[in-house]
């Protein structure tokens, strides 16, 4: 049976940072698409026009191009309390899971996922909320300020339960696309042959590409138009990003020969955590490894 490990060559922070990162990044580069298929979702209202793209050009000539990243600004900040929240979540449920060798299965690793990613998604979903809210409103004649003022707002005027509103199938949803996205991006490397930490910036988009469409199709009865239009380019920027951020903190650690390979360094333990390996490091230099001499 095929079993995944943690790369422990990175610290907490590290991981943290690389996914922040790659996560705004992905989010930034696809925001007009979260537009477009947020408009598609709700849909047009009287005299707009019909389909996401025209609503999408209507909304540019109206409001400028600026309008077209309405609501990313909540997007980004989401990323970092749900990283955390999801990453404090996965290291408790993946322990449950894990053999005395520290190894887990496959499947084992993907439900441990899917309930980190369900944890993280049901305490930071009012901000999902707030970010549909912001993209839905004209800046030229904004309903809200600001996030806080948003929440503040459909808090008093709506109740508390406005900012759950359809948290039930999101959460549903996310169960089969975790596990369709997991199993086929941990499983490539049969597909190119190679191991998957040898990959390309370009085998590694294609993979995440691949990845995310076969998980599509999975959880298609759980789905909406946004995530059928924006799924594909998200993932794949994503993954990409987090695997090049990767390789700059591996070779930071001193694991590789260069930020932009795999190649590993000669002669460094990879099985040592950063912290083992800069004490070692640090006793190597200083010549600190020699036996004392007995003294009665």
């Amino acid at each position: 049976m095929a079993t995944w490990r943690r790369d422990w060559r990175l610290t907490g922070s590290q991981r943290l940072l690389c996914a922040g990162l790659a996560g705004a990044l992905s989010l930034s580069l696809t925001a007009p698409l979260e537009l477009a298929t947020v408009l598609a979702q709700v849909g047009p209202g009287p005299g707009h026009p019909q389909g996401p793209w025209a609503a999408s050009r209507s909304v540019w000539r109206a409001e400028g191009a600026r309008a077209l990243w309405k609501g990313n600004g909540v997007a980004c900040l989401r990323l970092f309390p749900y990283s955390v929240l999801q990453l404090a979540a996965y290291r408790k449920f993946i322990l449950l899971f894990m053999d005395e060798r520290g190894y887990v299965s496959q499947w084992s690793a993907i439900v441990a996922g899917s309930l980190a990613g369900m944890a993280a998604t049901i305490v930071t979903y009012p901000t999902d909320v707030i970010k549909t809210r912001l993209i839905m409103q004209n800046l030229l004649k904004p309903s809200y300020t600001g996030i806080s003022q948003a929440f503040c707002t459909i808090y008093h005027q709506e109740g508390f339960l406005a900012l759950y509103r359809g948290v039930s199938l999101t959460v549903i949803g996310a169960v089969p696309f975790s596990v369709g996205s997991f199993l086929v991006y941990v499983n490539l490397n049969r597909i190119w042959n190679r191991p998957q930490d040898r990959f390309s910036p370009l085998q590694n988009f294609a993979n995440s590409c691949l990845a995310a469409g076969v998980a599509q199709t999975i959880s298609y009865p759980f789905d909406t138009v946004k995530r059928k239009m924006q799924i594909v380019p998200y993932f794949g920027v994503m993954f990409s990003t987090f695997e090049f951020c990767k390789r700059i903190c591996l070779y930071q650690n001193g694991y590789t020969m260069s930020p932009l390979s795999y190649k590993l360094t000669p002669g460094v333990d990879q099985s040592l955590q950063p912290q083992e390996l800069r004490e070692l490091q640090k006793l190597l230099k200083n010549g600190n490894f020699e036996a004392r001499k007995p003294t009665l």
